[in-house]
């Protein structure tokens, strides 16, 4: 079955092509896709997890780039796997073009993918819809990882103040720290060598106290000292 797909990236056309050239950087943005070795004939293997339906396979394969140009943008794209538990084979060739689009670029993409095994026995509706939603998580993935390259490192996202800087109208932490320790020492002194007012109230109230017993015990003895005569 053949179908047509076209997703948008926002690089310049020839930067987009050389991206889709890139399988290290374009397979991990394809859900269920894991790319793994270099072989002899410049084929890369890889895993391919994917849903059709309510039935799920798990593909072990070769994916390679057949045919390339970069004049035109173009290129094909051709894999084969085979689903370990069913048997079931999945053969595609992708043709990919890419053409200018306002500031980014507009990527055309024809498939033609044969199946066989329970996979075959999908509608073509089901195998389209799939790969439509294959493609544009892909795209999307790619697109959040443009974003990334295009930030320069250490960069302050927007509306994030830096980390050495403070808000309006206040000091900076070390320098608020240096100032204040004088200021703080110079007005415990003062603390230290007067009482608070409740101390000093304690104090006259402890001897006023102490005054009331002393007269009291020196009349006592007074009075049992004429009693003795």
């Amino acid at each position: 079955m053949q179908i047509a797909n076209e997703f948008q990236l926002s690089l310049p056309p020839d930067d987009a092509y050389r991206l889709l050239l890139d399988l290290d950087r374009v397979a991990p943005c394809m859900p269920g896709a894991e790319l793994g070795a270099e072989l002899d004939d410049g084929a890369r293997e890889v895993k391919v997890k994917v849903k059709l339906g309510p039935m799920r396979f798990s593909y072990d394969g070769t994916v390679k780039i057949a045919e390339q140009d970069a004049a035109a943008r173009s290129a094909v794209l051709v894999g084969s796997a085979r689903d370990a538990r069913t048997q079931a084979t999945a053969e595609a060739r992708i043709a990919m073009t890419v053409t200018p689009q306002g500031s980014g670029s507009a990527v055309g993409a024809v498939s033609d993918i044969q199946l066989t095994g329970r996979a075959a026995q999908m509608g073509h509706g089901v195998v389209e819809s799939v790969v439509a939603q294959l493609l544009g998580e892909m795209s999307a993935n790619l697109e959040r990882s443009i974003g990334a390259d295009s930030t320069p490192a250490g960069a302050t996202p927007a509306g994030a103040a830096p980390a050495d800087s403070a808000p309006a109208g206040t000091a900076p932490a070390n320098a608020a720290s240096t100032d204040a320790a004088p200021a703080a020492s110079a007005a415990a002194e003062p603390a230290r060598a007067t009482p608070p007012p409740a101390a000093s109230n304690d104090l006259r109230a402890g001897r006023l106290v102490l005054a009331v017993v002393r007269g009291w015990f020196a009349r006592l003895f007074r009075r049992g000292g004429k009693q003795s005569r």
